[in-house]
This record gives C-alpha cells, structure tokens and sequence, in this order.
C-alpha cells in the first residue's frame, strides 16, 4: 500500500536562511522554491525535503506515495483507516489525510493524474482541515503551558526565536493533537499573559541591540501599521520580511530574536 516517502515536511523559522544552509552546507539540489515554500532533491532517492514557513502546513510531515488514494478510501473500512474527508484532486493526481487505528497520521498521495502530462512540483498541503486552523480546534491547556512556562524561566518578550522558545513548543506541542504550529503556540502564550494566567517572571534576559536612531526610524518604517501590533508579529511570513528588508540597511545581520527584541521597543 505505501510504496515510499514521497517527502519530507519541515517547518523552518525563516525560508531564506534554511535554504541557503541546506543548499550549501548540506549540499541539497534544490528543486524549487516560492515565497514560502522550497522543494530539495534528497541525493540517492527521488524523495524531497520540503522547507517552509507556511502556517496551513503541518511542522513535520512525511507523505507516503501510494498507487491510488481512491481506491484506498473506497477500501477504507477494511483498512482500518479513518480519513479525514474524501480525497481531493491535485495537480499530479489526488491526496489525502486518514488515520490509522494507533491514531498516527498517514498523509497520502498519488500521481495517477501523471499520465496527464502534470508538470508542477506539489505544495503537499494536507487534505481537509486536520491541519489548518489548529487554534480554533485545540483549547489552550492552559496549566501544562504555564508550567512549561515557568520552569523555563523566561518572559514571554524574550522566547521567539530562541532555543528557549523551541524547548517550550516542543514540550507543549507534543500533548495536543493536532500538533499546533509555532505561531498559534506564541498566541496561546499571548492569550494566558493577556487573561493574567501566566507566572510572574521580572524582566526579559536578553536586552535589544543597540542601534542609531536612523536604523531605528527604518525599522518603524519597515513595520508601518503593524507598528502597534507586534505581539502578531512572531513566527509569521510578515515579520520573516520585516528581517530581511531590516538586514539590508544594517552593516551587520541581526537574529530574528534580536529584530524581535528591537521592535518590541519601539511598539511601545
């Protein structure tokens, strides 16, 4: 039934960066790549490794290549499977989420469209909503987050895009089904300091970068109207860009935590 990965999905905190890292220092071939997507040719195999900092996309994935997801729904039953929703057309053929009885998640593909002549490199969106949409299907379980929280002896300012922050989500993350993508975790952070649910922890570790005040009026321009709603900001396609249009005007490039520190500056 599953004849092979067909790819691999991993959610990365910003898609320049990791392509360059995997392009050059992995020595990956690189496929294809889109605003927030990009496809790498994993060597002795036709298997990809897909980058991408997409919210409707799943942190890690593997899809599995099958020889037709129909058929497979049609037989779903006596497979024991439990899908998510029918299979839906893609450009190479059709795709779909389903369970198997142990509660894993099998993302399933097929390229019986091939024959075709289908050209495009797939997106491998899952099917459904499995994915999507992860902070209206799963509530804040507020006590295992607050006790991660404290235990990790940060403040909410000083977490995004620190090995801190990745500790907190993977911990968290690892008890909620679906697994909830870094962005929707910042916001159940969010969502306990702003209801008052979140421990008392001083002051933030880590301080800004020091900057002229010409750098500081490009970041302010950079943000625009965001300027007052940085808290959204963390762990978005919009604050990727505000990164990268910020490091073209510096004499030397500054983390996304340190940006992150420096726009938290200024929004207040």
């Amino acid at each position: 039934m599953l004849k092979k990965i067909d790819r691999i999905l991993l959610r990365v905190p910003q898609l320049e960066s990791a392509v360059r890292y995997y392009k050059d220092s992995l020595g990956l071939k690189l496929l294809k790549q889109q605003n927030t997507i990009a496809n790498f040719q994993l060597p002795d195999c036709d298997t990809e490794l897909v980058l991408h900092t997409d919210v409707d996309l799943p942190a890690e994935a593997i899809y599995y290549l099958v020889d037709d997801v129909r058929n497979l729904y049609a037989r779903r039953d006596a497979l024991k499977l439990k899908f998510n929703g029918p299979p839906v057309p893609v450009t190479k053929g059709f795709r779909a989420t389903a369970k198997d009885p142990f509660g894993n998640v099998l993302l399933l593909l097929d390229r019986s469209a091939e024959a075709a002549g289908a050209k495009q490199i797939e997106d491998a969106k899952p099917a459904g909503t499995l994915f999507a949409g992860v902070e209206q299907k799963v509530a804040v379980k507020r006590d295992v987050l607050s006790q991660i929280y404290e235990k990790l002896g940060r403040t909410a300012d000083d977490l995004p895009y620190t090995p801190h922050f990745e500790s907190l989500y993977s911990a968290y993350a690892a008890q909620l089904d679906p697994r909830p993508t870094r962005q929707e975790v910042w916001r159940h952070l969010l969502n306990l300091r702003k209801a008052g649910k979140l421990p008392k922890l001083g002051d933030a570790k880590s301080r800004p970068p020091k900057v002229d005040d010409d750098s500081r009026t490009k970041l302010r321009d950079l943000l625009g109207k965001d300027v007052g709603k940085r808290d959204r900001l963390p762990y978005s396609d919009r604050f990727d860009e505000i990164v990268d249009a910020f490091n073209r005007t510096q004499s030397r490039r500054l983390s996304p935590h340190l940006v992150w520190r420096l726009v938290a500056t200024l929004a207040k």
